[in-house]
């Protein structure tokens, strides 16, 4: 990770900058099972961008890297000019989910790196703001009578309490990267977690067992 980006990237810059004021957001063509929400797959992402980005010279490739026992998913946006800039996320080693499980985290941080490095806009990042503790305002939109959905309507939901020591451990093991606590909590249940509320109680009780129990210093850890 020490090199990611070319000795000046002024055209690069100007090109994405021509760029992104003529990209549109990305469709959200799929759903989440568990929480029922739409969102845009990483098929969706490269649609977005496919035809705006050669048009001013741009381009992106994305690779798997192999390094101390962790998957890297490094994004590279190019400029034909010969200028990059890349980005790299590490993913923690699979603890039972085995290559599908593995397979979903690549998924999950290639659709995030790729979103970021070009500035696609999809969906809303509610788990961005639990990793920073804070509630913000929601849209006015919503009709203040309008009653909150409360755990009883989901009973088998986390609990405020699991809620608040999950959160607490992965803003402590991560800060505010949400690409990669996510990364680690699919890497730990062999499947794509695209947020942190679609977890049950069941859930977050293995997990934080794990933790507690000192399994932290399995394969599944960073």
């Amino acid at each position: 990770m020490d090199n990611m980006m070319s000795a000046s990237i002024g055209t690069l810059a100007k090109a994405l900058a021509q760029a992104q004021a003529e990209l549109s957001p990305a469709v959200k063509n799929s759903t989440n099972p568990h929480l029922k929400n739409r969102y845009a797959d990483i098929a969706a992402v490269y649609e977005a961008i496919r035809e705006v980005l050669p048009k001013y010279g741009l381009s992106v490739a994305q690779m798997i890297l192999p390094a101390d026992g962790k998957a890297h998913v490094r994004t590279i946006l190019m400029h034909e000019s010969g200028e990059w800039l890349a980005s790299e996320c590490v993913l923690p080693p699979d603890r039972a989910g085995g290559p599908q499980g593995m397979g979903s985290a690549i998924t999950y941080a290639r659709r995030y790196s790729l979103s970021a490095m070009v500035g696609v806009v999809s969906e809303e990042d509610d788990d961005g703001e639990a990793a920073q503790g804070k509630n913000r305002q929601r849209s006015a939109s919503v009709p203040k009578q309008q009653a909150p959905q409360t755990e009883s309507s989901n009973p088998d939901a986390m609990t405020p309490a699991q809620s608040k020591m999950l959160m607490a451990y992965l803003t402590k093991r991560h800060g505010n990267d949400r690409t990669a606590y996510l990364a680690e909590l699919s890497s730990f249940f062999g499947r794509e977690v695209k947020s942190s509320r679609e977890l049950t109680k069941a859930d977050v009780s293995d997990f934080l067992d794990a933790v507690n129990s000192g399994r932290e210093t399995a394969q599944w850890r960073l």
